[in-house]
């Protein structure tokens, strides 16, 4: 009642500072939102990123007991309540490719938690949560990378000789439920492919469910919490201004890094130019490529001594050589005099992946052996991507599969040469489909089931003709010559591949009269609104004024569409409450979230003003994603692997 949640609260107040596990035991904070995301998750109405349903419900039991306070603030958390995250499906690839479970000694949990906002505390090494999600890891690495086994140094391998990851942004759960014919029979050889093999209860998002949240996520292995791009646009500034001296600090800027280059997207200058000096100022967390054969601390002893990969790894995508893509695979984004031509016929500096990536924090002019070592790492393929104006229209949908399809031909081309060479493989194939399809349609389009249904088709293919060495070496992947080839019985001219495949994040439709603005009374309480129908508005980073925290919280609450269709938690409250991940916030990411976090619980989504003129305007369906909902947290999890 009253009285208990009066308790409640004044308990909380003590304890404002810091939510933390003891002895696997997780304080929450207790406001009347945050209250409220605790029984929403506990009703599975919105999906926590790591933390079942279970553990909220046990905890909503718990509260509203009577009985001392402690009961009515803690819930011990059991190994059952841990969810698989995509954080751990990075983990477990980067695991398979060489790359130590363990965190570095120098990048320990604790090293800066007195300057972090932690659900944790700094010794929670020896919780029930870092134990099973550390098993969890390995229990992945050993599904997609075959049993874990020792090589001739007595060190942990995982010998699948090729692994495929691909990843089709947009594609949650819920989008293939909507697009793959599901039978309503026991027979399950009459379900689609992906129905047949896909664990749709296995993998959640990263929150924010968005690509930069996700993608920085898939490149380090680590939380958004921890990698420094938990969503678009973040606003962020270097230095500190002194009187009378504005050229020590930068300006205020807004990252954008899933473009051509890394801006700032309010001035369209470079991030180099704004004071970000390199891209680990941008990203505060190294890609787990560059550890491969460069980290002492955490590639695994037998690679550093024999000082040779053993995984070449490809990329495949319509964005190699742009900044990100490059930043994915290593490279520091510093610039230098010496120019020379890229992969793709860009401008790049001395290699695709520069002394960044091999450790040298001088970022020296490369030597020999590391153009060698680049050189055995990597290999990218670029593929074409679906002109905006093509999107609705049966081409863009076409076009969409054929770029696809490039890409597994592409994919099936390095592998078959590696499997000639004797070579082990780790292939990344990425889409921007359906995601871009839905953004401009909506879920429910026709063209965006004809898109799934066709990257449907192309992995069944691609995973028939791992299916037979010889077929693979044949180098004719077309559906007539798969159709027309008789494949082998033999077990043993399988090839050792494994393929997994998922997404980002999922989607979700949202009509027009689903997008509203902020207010102007709480617009005047903000320096930074980070709003948009396509996915900031479903998490929206409130930046307040110096000062108004407090009228802004006493406006939102006024104000009954905001207050009925978000959650308004301050960014710590989100933090404490494990939003970002169970490990410390680094204290570096922590300024771009601002003072507030403004989390969608239906389909309201906070857009920009011209976004919703402009959809109201065409009675234009927009997808978007970003927030908890199960459409935006549940993805996929198919992996197609050779029998044990």
């Amino acid at each position: 009642g009253t009285k208990n949640n009066t308790i409640e609260r004044r308990y909380c107040y003590r304890f404002n500072r810091l939510s933390h596990f003891s002895n696997a035991t997780m304080v929450l904070p207790c406001s009347e939102d945050a209250a409220r995301l605790r029984s929403l998750l506990a009703e599975g109405d919105l999906l926590h990123p790591f933390l079942s349903s279970h553990y909220f419900v046990d905890r909503t039991v718990t509260c509203r007991a009577e009985g001392a306070m402690k009961e009515a603030i803690m819930n011990t958390i059991e190994p059952s309540h841990v969810q698989d995250n995509f954080v751990d499906l990075a983990a477990s690839l980067a695991i398979c490719c060489g790359v130590n479970p363990l965190p570095n000694d120098n990048d320990s949990y604790s090293s800066d938690s007195s300057i972090s906002i932690c659900p944790m505390p700094s010794n929670w090494n020896e919780s029930v949560v870092k134990s099973e999600i550390h098993r969890r890891r390995l229990q992945l690495a050993s599904e997609i990378g075959g049993q874990k086994t020792l090589d001739s140094s007595g060190k942990d391998w995982y010998p699948r000789r090729h692994i495929v990851f691909i990843l089709c942004d947009g594609m949650g759960n819920s989008v293939i439920e909507n697009s793959v014919d599901h039978m309503s029979t026991n027979d399950t050889d009459q379900d689609s492919f992906f129905a047949k093999h896909n664990q749709p209860c296995r993998l959640r998002a990263v929150f924010p469910s968005t690509t930069p949240a996700a993608l920085t996520t898939l490149a380090t292995a680590t939380w958004p919490g921890r990698h420094g791009m938990p969503g678009w646009n973040l606003r962020d500034k270097k230095g500190c201004d002194l009187p009378g001296q504005n050229c020590v600090a930068g300006p205020v800027v807004q990252l954008r890094v899933l473009a051509e280059h890394i801006i700032d997207d309010s001035s369209g200058k470079l991030a180099s130019e704004t004071g970000f000096q390199s891209w680990d100022d941008v990203f505060v967390e190294v890609p787990w490529a560059r550890k491969i054969y460069v980290d002492k601390n955490a590639c695994r002893p037998e690679i550093q001594e024999k000082n040779k990969i053993k995984r070449k790894m490809i990329y495949i995508n319509a964005y190699s050589g742009d900044d990100y893509q490059n930043w994915s695979q290593g490279d520091n984004g510093t610039e230098r005099s010496d120019k020379s031509e890229g992969n793709n016929g860009r401008k790049r500096s001395a290699s695709d992946f520069s002394e960044w990536q091999i450790g040298n924090e001088n970022f020296q002019s490369e030597t020999q052996t590391h153009q060698q070592h680049h050189s055995t790492l990597f290999e990218t393929a670029k593929i074409e991507e679906t002109a905006y104006d093509t999107l609705g229209t049966p081409k863009g949908s076409a076009d969409a599969i054929k770029f696809f399809r490039d890409g597994v031909d592409s994919a099936l081309s390095s592998i078959a040469n590696a499997e000639k060479n004797g070579d082990f493989t780790f292939t990344y194939l990425y889409t921007a489909h359906p995601d871009k399809h839905m953004h401009s349609l909506g879920v429910e389009h026709d063209e965006v089931k004809n898109v799934v249904q066709g990257i449907e088709s192309e992995i069944e293919r691609f995973w028939r003709i791992l299916g037979d060495r010889e077929l693979l070496l044949m180098g004719k992947y077309d559906s007539n010559s798969v159709d027309l080839y008789i494949p082998s019985t033999e077990e043993s001219k399988r090839i050792d591949a494994s393929i997994i495949v998922t997404a980002d994040h999922g989607h979700i439709t949202i009509p027009p009269e689903d997008m509203m603005t902020l207010p102007d009374d709480i617009l005047a309480c903000l320096e930074y609104a980070n709003v948009g129908v396509w996915g900031t508005g479903r998490h929206a980073y409130l930046h307040c004024r110096a000062g108004l925290q407090s009228m802004l919280q006493r406006r939102w609450q006024t104000n009954s569409e905001l207050r009925e269709h978000f959650l308004l938690l301050t960014v710590n409250e989100a933090i404490e409450c494990g939003l970002f991940g169970p490990d410390c916030m680094r204290w570096q990411v922590r300024p771009r979230l601002g003072d507030f976090i403004a989390i969608s619980t239906g389909r309201k989504t906070l857009a920009k003003p011209f976004e919703v003129d402009r959809c109201q305007h065409y009675c234009k369906c927009q997808g978007a994603h970003g927030s908890l909902l199960p459409e935006e947290m549940s993805i996929p999890f198919i992996l197609l692997a050779p029998p044990n």
